[in-house]
């Protein structure tokens, strides 16, 4: 009997081992100066609390709480590595302009393998530099041009269209049909219509899943399938540039598309053609679609700002003749829908927070954070700091009307990781927004709203009633 128990008493005995090491690793003396905060528990720390959902135009309770004990600066336990959390706009703009000095992009080794090696998010460096350059220069020539401009006014018109008889419309899945296809027809020259479209939109939609689940690498999980599905996307886009470097040898490059515009350069490996290409396509994909939801999500509950949007759109739309396209003059007027854009973004938080890691002892603010620690910066927190912002958690568009705004929230970033498509972005959705208000009025569910996994979903995809208004606006064979 005793023997048998042997087994039993020796596994207690050497789990009370580990367990008692770890609380001394856990516990070992700390510089006085270090933020308050609480470690959570061994080797999980407080990952599970910090990453609970809640909606995304709030701090959730996690940070509330913590925040109210601690102070807006916080030490924590997070994604395996003792944490600096920044809830303080200042800290946070500090962190961002420092990259590369005194902190470094440090995203978990378990989203290397979905992003790739050479994505954006995750390289550093020159290499970084070289790829952010190549991307930002073909965004910043493309943002203004005629045809960029007219194929986001056909695919948004299309879409006004296609909704002619529904009452209803599963306004996230839609929008963000609508932004792949742009981006693959502006990247890639696919068609919409193009059996590749779906196929390259189907995996983006796994691919996605694998952000907000566990690292767990097992058949049938969502991060496995999301590392497959990278792969196929992969595969997808090297087939494509195998054919076009097939083209270039006989009629040179010509479709004058993104791909183009890399290969033509001839500076880059295919790895690295292929992980920008897909950094691109996520970024004008996924976050382009989830603020576009945000938009309409808050303009249906701010009806004023909803009946000012329409105004300044009617007023663009009764200076042109029937049937003439926008263009990028008519862009710049749309002041007010900016100020809509970035007030979604601030008080929606596409992005909550970012991975950073400080590459030597920082003080800031009387605060030691040591080097190897990593640096949580909360952009959702600054961005409803109420010593920053009166009554924070109104969306309210015409606060942006005073250019101070700009300096107290970062709704693209900054430093030298400040969103490169930001601008095409906005372009983008603000084309959009002028087809929907002015050919439909729309509601939401009561019980459909923004929740942060943390990145950002629908609880019910943002599903809208909607109704044409009296005369739909723009026909699709104008252009």
């Amino acid at each position: 009997m005793v023997l048998d128990l042997f087994p039993l008493v020796s596994s207690a005995f050497l789990l009370g081992v580990v367990l008692h090491l770890l609380v001394q690793v856990f516990a070992k003396k700390e510089p006085a100066n270090l933020p308050h905060g609480s470690m959570g528990w061994p080797l999980c720390g407080e990952t599970l609390g910090f990453l609970k959902p809640h909606r995304s135009n709030s701090m959730g309770n996690f940070l509330q709480e913590h925040c109210s004990r601690y102070g807006r600066v916080f030490k924590s336990h997070l994604f395996g590595s003792p944490t600096v959390v920044s809830c303080d706009h200042e800290l946070n703009l500090f962190v961002l302009q420092n990259e590369e000095k005194l902190f470094q992009v440090s995203y978990p080794k378990a989203m290397h393998g979905i992003l790739g090696n050479f994505s954006l998010l995750i390289v550093s460096g020159d290499v970084h530099k070289k790829l952010r350059n190549i991307g930002a220069s073909f965004i910043g020539a493309s943002k203004s041009k005629p045809e960029f401009l007219h194929c986001v006014e056909k695919m948004s018109i299309s879409m006004m269209n296609s909704w002619k008889s529904c009452k209803q419309v599963g306004f996230y899945k839609e929008v963000k049909k609508f932004t792949l296809n742009v981006m693959v027809k502006h990247l890639l020259s696919v068609e919409p219509e193009e059996p590749l479209a779906l196929k390259i939109l189907e995996d983006f939609l796994t691919y996605m899943k694998g952000f907000v689940s566990l690292p767990v690498y097992l058949p049938g999980t969502p991060y496995a399938s999301a590392v497959k599905a990278r792969a196929r996307l992969s595969a997808t886009v090297r087939e494509i540039i195998k054919e076009r470097k097939k083209l270039e040898g006989l009629m040179g490059l010509e479709k004058g598309d993104f791909l183009d515009v890399i290969l033509s350069k001839g500076c880059l490996s295919d790895e690295e053609t292929v992980s920008i290409v897909l950094d691109i396509l996520l970024g004008g994909y996924e976050t382009t679609a989830t603020l576009m939801a945000l938009v309409v999500y808050f303009l249906a509950l701010a009806p004023n700002a909803l009946e000012t949007l329409k105004q300044e759109h009617s007023a663009i739309r009764k200076s042109k003749e029937d049937g003439e396209p926008l263009s990028w003059e008519d862009y710049q007027k749309m002041e007010f829908t900016c100020n809509v854009i970035y007030e979604a973004m601030r008080c929606g938080n596409v992005v909550k927070f970012v991975h950073r890691v400080a590459l030597q002892d920082v003080q800031f603010k009387g605060y030691l954070i040591p080097s190897g620690w990593k640096i949580l910066p909360v952009f959702t927190a600054a961005h409803f700091d109420p010593s920053l912002h009166e009554n924070p958690m109104e969306f309210n568009p015409w606060r942006w009307t005073d250019k101070a705004t700009r300096k107290k929230v970062m709704p693209f970033g900054g430093g030298p990781r400040l969103c490169p498509g930001a601008e095409l972005a906005k372009v983008e959705i603000a084309f959009f927004l002028h087809h929907l208000v002015l050919n439909y009025r729309w509601k939401t569910m009561a019980d459909d709203f923004p929740v942060a996994y943390p990145y950002v979903e629908f609880s019910r995809g943002l599903v809208l009633e909607i109704e044409p208004t009296e005369a739909m606006v723009g026909n699709i064979e104008t252009f």
